[in-house]
Parts: C-alpha cells; structure tokens; sequence
C-alpha cells in the first residue's frame, strides 16, 4: 500500500514549531510511514536547519502540480512566506508570524480536502500572534471547523496510557459551568464513541465521564451541574447503545482510566484533561479533532518562546502526531476500500 502524505504545517515562525517540526522529519519512523509534506517558511526553515548539527536529509521546494513522494534525502516544503529574521526572531511572537502560520494551516486543509494530502499534523501556533493579525480564533480547533464547514468538533489528547476527550476547551474556568448544556456533553459523548471507533477500531468504546464539581457534586450539595446536565446527557447516550458511566469524580476516575477499565475519559473542561494526559506523556502527548472530514493531529504543547532557537525543545510529540495522521489515513483507505 502506498504511503500516505502528510502535510505538516510550520507552526508560529518564532515559536519551537520550526525545531519540533525538523526533529520530527528527522525521525526514521516518520519517513518511513508517510511522505510528508512541510507547509511553511523556506527562510526559518534553513536558518533553523543552520542553528543545528546536520540533519538526515535536504529540504526542496516544491509547487503545486509536483510529485509530492520524493527520494528518503529530500523532504518538499510549500514556502507560502518570506519572513525576514527579525519577524520570525525566536522568542518574539508578531502580527507577521500570525498572519503567515494561519496561511500554513489555510493551505494544508485545502490540501487534504482536495485529496492532494491524506492527513495533517500541526506544529503549535500562538493565539495572541493570531490575534494580532485579526484572527480571532482561540485555537486551530476553532479555525478548522470554519474552513471545512465541521459543525462539531472537539479535542481529543492521547498517549500510550490515556486518551480524554474535552466538552469545552479554551475558556476562562469561571465560564465553564454556563457554557454545559445537556446538548453539548452529548455530542462529545457521540464523537467519542465514533471516533475511538472509526480511529481506533475499538468495536464497544467503554467511555467514563468526569463530573464537574467536587465529589460529584455531593447529591448538589457542591453543584447541581451533574445533576442537571451531565446525568441526562450520560442516560441519553446510553439509550443511543453508547456504552458510558458517569459522571465520576474526578480525583479517583483517571487511575480507573490508566488501570484499563474505559478506553477514554470525557472531561468538562480543559486542565481537568490535560493534567493527568500531560502527568503521564508530558513528552510524545497527541492532540487529535474529532468530527473534522479530515483527519488532523497536532501537538500537544504550545510554543515554548522561552526556549525557542536554542535547540533544547523536544520533539516527541510532533513525531507522534505525525505517525498517528499516517496511520489514520491508512486506515481511512482502508474504510474507502470496503
């Protein structure tokens, strides 16, 4: 079976995206499982490439139209910037660097939409920088539901150990609890259920849900939001043949999770996920979207600045995540052939 392509995206020009994305490519497992594809800065790229020991291959550009598989030596990039070293300086986020790393995202979706790639992986992008340029999307989540007309989506972060799903991501904690609706715990409970499905092949997923309040909620004395939206939200999903529990508290749940009794968590809000994910694979964590039509993984950090061009950011994640949008995609020709 031919390998599949995966279009990685830059990330902030300023940012570790550039590093992390280089580390990745160098890899032998990446190149062995898929044909990537670089979206980004020619420029950033080679004064990156200069800032380290030698790597196993040569970037080439490449132009819409060209044959994306190239010999193992050579890895194709689509330069959709000419950022100068003082607006990609590492460290220091600006309204050129927004603007240039919404471009790269922009392109690697309408490539695989257009079938030209099979997948993408992103490198992590900076919200204030894309506030600057006039965006005002709190994250790639946000951004690509919009350019692939997705009308739920939702976060998933993995590693060899645990696997959450998020109902709501990027909002302050004290807006949270407004933001539940009985609609919304369903509809991740629904993605889940699909996704580790369809991704994963797992036939029955055995889903657990996170209450939101201390102890549950402690038949409302803590909260009634368990009581209120996430109970019926579980008891209607189980009534679709959704196999869920919940909602669980969330300090005993996660080691009932890693001990192997569900195959995810559906958490309320963004830490109560990302904690425990990050506590067991702080380095090789996946971000993958849930109800997108094509598939995208991200890494699962952000852009470190304060680390940014002194060659010391690790690049496991980025490595996972562009092995996982592989192996998605293969799976996905095999789902176009049956």
């Amino acid at each position: 079976m031919a390998k599949p392509i995966v279009a990685v995206t830059m990330g902030d020009p300023s940012g570790v995206g550039p590093e992390v994305v280089l580390k990745a490519l160098a890899h032998p497992e990446v190149r062995k499982v898929c044909h990537p594809l670089i979206l980004g800065d020619w420029g950033v790229l080679e004064r990156t490439l200069r800032r380290k020991r030698r790597y196993p291959f040569s970037l080439v550009l490449w132009e819409e139209g060209e044959p994306i598989a190239r010999s193992q030596g050579a890895i194709p990039i689509l330069s959709l910037s000419s950022l100068s070293p003082q607006q990609s300086r590492p460290g220091h986020l600006s309204k050129a660097g927004g603007e240039a790393s919404c471009r790269y995202i922009r392109a690697a979706a309408e490539l695989v939409l257009a079938q030209v790639a099979d997948a993408m992986a992103t490198a992590p992008i900076s919200k204030r920088a894309l506030q600057l340029a006039g965006y005002r999307y709190p994250g790639h989540t946000e951004l690509l539901a919009e350019l692939t007309h997705a009308r739920e989506v939702r976060m998933m972060l993995l590693g060899k150990s645990l696997k959450v799903v998020l109902v709501t991501v990027h909002l302050p904690l004290v807006e949270v609890a407004r933001e539940l609706t009985r609609k919304r715990v369903l509809a991740t409970l629904e993605l889940a259920h699909q996704s580790l499905r369809r991704f994963f092949g797992i036939s029955r997923p055995r889903l657990a849900v996170a209450a939101l309040n201390p102890h549950a909620g402690e038949e409302g004395i803590f909260g009634r939001e368990e009581k209120r939206i996430i109970l019926p939200a579980v008891e209607q999903a189980a009534k679709r043949g959704i196999q869920v529990k919940g909602p669980f508290p969330a300090d005993s749940l996660f080691y009932q999770a890693v001990r192997g009794d569900y195959d995810a968590v559906v958490c309320m809000y963004h830490d109560q996920g990302l904690i425990p994910l990050k506590l067991l694979h702080f380095f090789g964590g996946v971000a993958l979207t849930l109800g997108l039509p094509i598939i995208r993984t991200s890494v699962d950090h952000g852009t470190a600045y304060d680390i940014a061009g002194k060659d010391q950011a690790d690049g496991s994640s980025m490595t996972e995540a562009i092995i996982l949008a592989a192996s998605l995609a293969q799976r996905k020709k095999g789902w176009r052939r049956a």
